[in-house]
């Protein structure tokens, strides 16, 4: 790639021999500019302070803080770094939910050098970067979603139930569930037994099995479960702001921020 600047790269990788391996490799690409590398997310951000790249190649498995908690970091503080995520997992759902939250690219570790090569310069480039198992990733989530929406729709299920399904899933109890939908908690318990009888399950536990069968829910840890409350904690916020500027506007002409 004439007259392009070498592009300079971080690797994040909590396994030694790899790391070392992989970042003889990349200091030996002529177009690169291999900067530093770090065992884990948090030792990445703290050789970040004094240092600048382009692009970071990531591992997810790691301690301390791990691939996906570095991927939204960067992303919280605006970033305009280029995430590789390389893996040793080949797990299309991974890949998908990684590629979702912001990756630029998502790579096997058994990747040849000539794709690594490849993707660094098309992702720090700006342009899409896609391969084989990106591909598949994308079309498991699309036929897993129809297949999802397929059974709702079977079940007769509004966005409320769904939303139901999934606070009931992540564990929350009906007087959590009640301030989160918002609802009361007779309505929360009578919501609850009629998705039971859709279900045709006598427990709670029937429950989740059974929605997690029919792609209806998707096990998520408890950072992904906080956000996404903040996030439609925010979006509530958001509605009723706009309807007061509404009302005000209809009542008394135009708002004055």
């Amino acid at each position: 790639m004439e007259n392009q600047p070498n592009i300079r790269i971080a690797l994040v990788e909590d396994h030694e021999l790899i790391r070392n391996a992989l970042s003889k490799m990349l200091a030996e690409l002529p177009t690169f500019s291999f900067v530093f590398n770090a065992a884990n997310g948090r030792e990445f951000f703290d050789k970040l302070k004094d240092n600048t790249i382009d692009v970071v190649l990531l591992d997810l498995e790691m301690p301390i803080m791990n691939g996906i908690e570095v991927i939204e970091e960067l992303k919280n503080i605006k970033s305009k770094i280029k995430v590789i995520v390389l893996t040793m997992y080949a797990d299309l759902d991974m890949a998908f939910d990684v590629l979702s939250l912001g990756a630029h690219a998502f790579l096997l570790k058994e990747s040849s050098t000539r794709e690594l090569t490849c993707a660094i310069e098309q992702v720090f480039l700006g342009n899409d970067y896609t391969n084989s198992f990106m591909n598949k990733a994308v079309i498991n989530n699309l036929a897993e979603s129809r297949k999802a929406k397929t059974r709702a729709e079977h079940l007769k299920l509004d966005q409320r139930d769904l939303r139901l399904v999934k606070l009931i899933c992540d564990g929350f109890s009906t007087k959590e569930i009640a301030d989160l939908l918002p609802a009361s908690r007779k309505n929360v318990d009578l919501l609850r037994t009629k998705l039971m009888k859709k279900f045709s399950v006598s427990s709670g536990n029937e429950l989740i099995r059974v929605a997690i069968l029919n792609n209806l829910y998707k096990p998520r840890t408890n950072r992904e479960i906080l956000l996404e409350i903040e996030d439609d904690s925010n979006a509530m916020t958001k509605r009723r702001i706009s309807k007061l500027k509404e009302n005000h506007i209809k009542n008394f002409g135009k708002y004055d921020d």
